[in-house]
């Protein structure tokens, strides 16, 4: 396990940071850098997949994390801008900032950069987002990972290329 002394991330005042195990820390802290999944989190602390489920739900209900769909967790925020009254959201929405015309891109294309723009996601979450199947999301991620614009963080867990140079 990856020894993790010190949170680098603000908890709520609810939780006092020393009554947090070293494997909560770490999970805090790999939040902090965007939404996981308990695979992932296993890899990166070096612990079995059940101690990271068991762990990132127990932080659930401790109301640290949240978990937007079946299989992802992040930190839960305080912030009300990041509440979506909608159930589903538009591929319609405008395009992040990529070196590339908007109109090269499909509007399944520009509804996953989109959300990835908000945090890592799997493609089950993308699919239910924008409401499209999960096979049009894996096109879609595969064709914008050969772009340089997504990466693969971890089996089926994606987020934007940040260190695409232009």
């Amino acid at each position: 396990m990856v020894s993790v002394t010190r949170l680098s991330i603000d908890v709520s005042r609810s939780v006092d940071e020393s009554d947090l195990t070293p494997a909560e820390t770490g999970i805090l802290n790999l939040l902090a850098e965007g939404r996981c999944t308990p695979a992932y989190v296993a890899t990166e602390l070096a612990v079995g997949a059940n101690t990271a489920r068991k762990t990132l739900d127990g932080l659930r209900e401790l109301g640290l994390v949240s978990k937007p769909y079946r299989g992802l967790y992040e930190l839960r925020l305080e912030n009300p801008e990041r509440a979506d009254s909608s159930k589903y959201r538009t591929t319609e929405t405008l395009l992040i900032d990529v070196p590339f015309e908007d109109d090269e891109f499909t509007p399944s294309e520009r509804g996953v950069l989109n959300l990835l723009s908000e945090g890592r996601a799997i493609p089950a979450y993308l699919a239910q987002e924008l409401g499209v199947t999960q096979e049009c999301v894996k096109d879609r991620l595969r064709d914008l990972t050969r772009l340089g614009l997504v990466r693969k963080v971890h089996r089926g867990l994606y987020e934007l290329d940040t260190n695409r140079r232009a």
